[in-house]
């Protein structure tokens, strides 16, 4: 018993990002049919608007084959959520633009919503979810709505 309860009081990193990516991997395959929430979800059309005015920080969770296969919205950060850091990161953008809206846009709007969760749970607010994602998932998405794209570039 009080050998568990050292295992998950521990402060080791990789029992961290085991349970992050736990947590990721069950909520990713639990998550069911996505419907539109002006609460949490932004329209491509709101999401470039938000960014022209200068409003809106877009950050683009998908992976790098994703980012190379289909390119990458104009002016996204790409930030891939499976990276071990990928919270503190988070952390970095919302401290250097207290005052920005965060946008999460991902393939389809999937993996996008279970940030905007994890991040809710976590106290952050003035964020959203790019509905549709990149690509759509029933839904037109980015592309296919005709918002610009640029080729992936690594950094």
């Amino acid at each position: 018993m009080k050998e568990n309860q050292m295992r998950l009081n521990s402060s080791n990193p990789l029992n961290i990002i085991f349970a992050v990516f736990s947590f990721l991997f069950i909520a990713f395959l639990s998550a069911g049919a996505l419907a539109f929430d002006p609460k949490k979800d932004l329209t491509n059309q709101q999401t470039y608007d938000l960014m022209m005015k200068g409003e809106l920080i877009l950050i683009d969770v998908r992976t790098k084959p994703e980012w190379q296969q289909s390119g990458v919205a104009k002016g996204a950060i790409t930030l891939d959520m499976t990276r071990p850091d990928f919270l503190i990161e988070i952390a970095k953008i919302r401290l250097e633009n207290p005052d920005k809206i965060l946008g999460f846009i991902c393939a389809s709007g999937r993996r996008s919503t279970i940030i905007y969760n994890a991040l809710s749970e976590r106290g952050y607010s003035n964020i959203y979810s790019i509905f549709g994602g990149t690509t759509g998932n029933g839904v037109a998405g980015w592309i296919k709505d005709g918002f610009p794209v640029v080729k992936y570039e690594e950094n």
